[in-house]
């Protein structure tokens, strides 16, 4: 389904995605990739080690600068991004037009992202922070979160849910 002119927008590291009513499921750790036609979830990459820490750092130091973070990996496209859609099923994309709807919540802890997505018979509903530390004994566990302003998102997923 890769649009050839289709742009990566943001890239973000240290996502952890949790499934909405899952009783009993962990949480799993990732990168969020939004394009202006689809929000990817990426838990297995192709991406080198010391490529996911020097952008894992970069991004840390940009929410602590209060900097922009909304913005694409450099050295990450479109054609790396197939290749880690393709290479586990636990990875997976959605397309803006099976969004039904996109919302944010300023928590305690940091910002929720919530996507509730239409699946055809049925829907989920998936959420989406930032991790600013971890846990790693006994299991690596979020331990705090950023805050997020998505409103580029939400005027992504309007665009593509209208064209």
């Amino acid at each position: 389904m890769v649009e050839w002119d289709e742009q990566i927008k943001a890239h973000f590291f240290w996502v952890w995605k949790e499934e909405e009513g899952g009783f009993l499921k962990r949480g799993r750790e990732g990168m969020l990739v939004i394009t202006d036609r689809r929000l990817a979830f990426i838990s297995k990459t192709e991406m080198s080690f010391r490529m996911h820490e020097t952008h894992s750092i970069r991004q840390y130091n940009r929410f602590k600068d209060k900097e922009n973070v909304f913005r694409p990996a450099e050295g990450y496209g479109i054609k790396e991004l197939e290749k880690d859609l393709d290479k586990s099923p636990d990875n997976f994309e959605v397309p803006y037009r099976q969004v039904m709807d996109a919302t944010s919540g300023e928590k305690r802890w940091g910002t929720l992202l919530k996507i509730k997505v239409n699946l055809g018979d049925n829907s989920k509903t998936l959420k989406f922070s930032i991790v600013k530390g971890w846990v790693k004994y006994p299991v690596k566990d979020p331990l705090e979160f950023q805050r997020v302003d998505w409103a580029p998102l939400f005027g992504l997923v309007k665009a593509g849910q209208l064209g």
